[in-house]
């Protein structure tokens, strides 16, 4: 089901959203209400119940002192007006019933004093009220209600109710989530519909419109961008092949100064949010369209248009040119030649083009995985631990790919743990990329990743990186987490100090170890288990 939903696209994922929550809360709403007024119907019937014993106990206090049964029936006959109160009694003090009207069931009948309060019988409402004469007991008024005649029509009213709010309420979400999905993939709709012109039409003159200024807004600027900066090589090489050789090693000045700027970018945090994880696949978007500009650069249309030239010279001895000239019987297979590298040119530009839409439609799977933990930060919830290490994972692997680092899995099944999803990500994702700069600065002959999951009591679990990287100093061990101390030459000694603290507001604790400089390191991510769900 979760790999479904991840395949919706990211209109369905937010309209979902937003009428899963309007429902949820608005049920959740509507059952506080329904309970609350429900509440208060109990309260108010047994409140008008004492209310009218006590006005019927008064009126019957000569009643009973005389045994009037004939004055008795005619005060309890004035309870029609109450048509909840189906039946009423009084009773003498000795337990003698002087009058009674409709059903009634008197409780401990015959006794003398009958239990005064409130009795149910059955789904009805049985009140007993003494009757008092300057002190002195007369006798007992019996009133008998129904109850559940009243409770059911209350119980209709509310869920009609109920259901008219729910459905007024589920067309204002729609309405609200069709708005809200105009603001929101309106700018990476006209993105991807740039793209797919430019790979349709092999046109880089067009760019996207800029419709806002958030994260989307920055990479559309950086898109645009890079599409001058296509369009410009492109004119220059196609106009300048004289320049052939110069405009060459500025291409190649400008892919290590994009490898460069890959590897800076695999530094950020997790907190950076999707400009960081967008611009890691950028980095593949502008080496794809360098690749391009590079193979129309070098392209040998220059060669056919001489070609053409030395044909258009031998016009009307053109038989004679091609049967008896040197040049001319060469010419053939020259030409034969020259076709089929075009052709090999046309498919390796079409493959790179290829390659640069399949990077595009990646950039929107980061925006919507990022969204998603955003929503949830500062919640704990329970969660199978390789799904996080799974989500940290595919926010690395491109970087992972490129330089070539071995991830080895070795997950034992343990039980749910409890966690901020934002956090407990926010902190894989940091040791992970630390242990990819790791094995970057010591170049290992093999760089292997490698990561564990163990139960290491009754309330913990623990995630364990481990990698062939440079490793950590004895004397540093103990300084690893402290604020502003780094071992890199362009750290900032914030990321591990901050993951500490993140694991400790989660009842968990990151711990590190290294058998020396070298030899690798591995880090060791404590998490709290879920508590166990209580027996219904």
């Amino acid at each position: 089901m979760r790999t479904r939903l991840r395949s919706f696209p990211i209109q369905r994922k937010l309209r979902l959203v937003i009428l899963a929550t309007c429902t949820a809360a608005l049920c959740v709403a509507s059952s506080a209400l329904f309970a609350l007024q429900f509440y208060f119907f109990q309260r108010d019937f047994r409140r008008d119940l004492v209310a009218v014993g006590e006005i019927v106990a008064t009126n019957s206090t000569a009643v009973l002192k005389f045994a009037d049964d004939q004055a008795a029936r005619e005060n309890l006959a004035s309870l029609k007006a109450k048509p909840h109160i189906t039946g009423s009694a009084l009773v003498l003090k000795d337990g003698t019933v002087l009058a009674s009207v409709g059903r009634v069931t008197i409780p401990g009948a015959g006794e003398a004093n009958p239990p005064l309060g409130f009795h149910n019988q059955g789904d009805d409402i049985v009140y007993v009220q003494p009757i008092l004469l300057d002190g002195e007991r007369l006798g007992t008024l019996i009133l008998h209600a129904d109850y559940s005649r009243q409770a059911n029509k209350l119980h209709r009213l509310y869920a009609s109710i109920l259901v008219a709010v729910l459905s007024i309420s589920f067309l204002v979400a729609v309405f609200v989530s069709w708005k809200l999905e105009r603001v929101i993939l309106d700018p990476i709709q006209n993105l991807a519909e740039t793209a797919r012109h430019i790979m349709a039409n092999h046109d880089y003159s067009v760019r996207a419109t800029k419709v806002v200024d958030d994260e989307v807004g920055t990479f559309t600027d950086s898109f645009n961008s890079m599409l001058d900066q296509i369009q410009t090589r492109d004119t220059a090489l196609l106009h300048e092949i004289a320049e052939r050789k110069r405009a060459e090693e500025e291409l190649q000045r400008a892919q290590s100064q994009l490898i460069d700027a890959s590897r800076q970018a695999g530094m950020a945090e997790v907190a950076t949010g999707v400009l960081h994880n967008v611009g890691n696949v950028l980095n593949s978007v502008n080496v794809s369209a360098t690749l391009i500009a590079e193979r129309l650069g070098q392209s040998r249309t220059a060669n056919l248009a001489r070609a053409a030239a030395m044909l258009r010279d031998k016009n009307g001895q053109l038989a004679d040119f091609l049967a008896n000239d040197p040049k001319g019987q060469l010419l053939p297979a020259y030409l034969a030649d020259l076709s089929q590298h075009l052709e090999n040119e046309r498919l390796e530009a079409r493959a790179e083009i290829d390659l640069l839409t399949r990077n595009i439609e990646h950039i929107k799977d980061i925006v919507a995985m990022q969204q998603t933990y955003a929503r949830v930060s500062g919640l704990s919830e329970v969660l199978p631990v390789e799904s996080l290490i799974e989500d940290a994972l595919q926010l690395n692997m491109d970087s992972f790919t490129r330089h070539r680092i071995t991830v080895v899995r070795e997950y034992d099944t343990v039980p749910p743990v409890s966690v901020d999803k934002h956090k407990a990500l926010q902190i894989l994702v940091n040791l992970l990329r630390n242990s990819k700069h790791a094995m970057d600065d010591s170049e290992p002959h093999e760089k292997r990743l490698t990561l564990k999951i163990r139960q290491q009591n009754d309330n913990a679990v623990a995630i364990i990186v481990t990698d062939t990287g440079v490793g950590i100093a004895a004397e540093n061990l103990t300084r690893i987490f402290s604020h502003g101390f780094t071992t890199r030459k362009d750290g900032h000694g914030f990321g591990l100090h901050s993951a500490a603290l993140a694991a400790q507001q989660m009842g968990g604790r990151l711990l590190a170890s290294s058998d020396g400089p070298g030899r690798g390191a591995t880090f060791t991510f404590e998490l709290p288990l879920a508590a166990p769900a209580s027996a219904s």
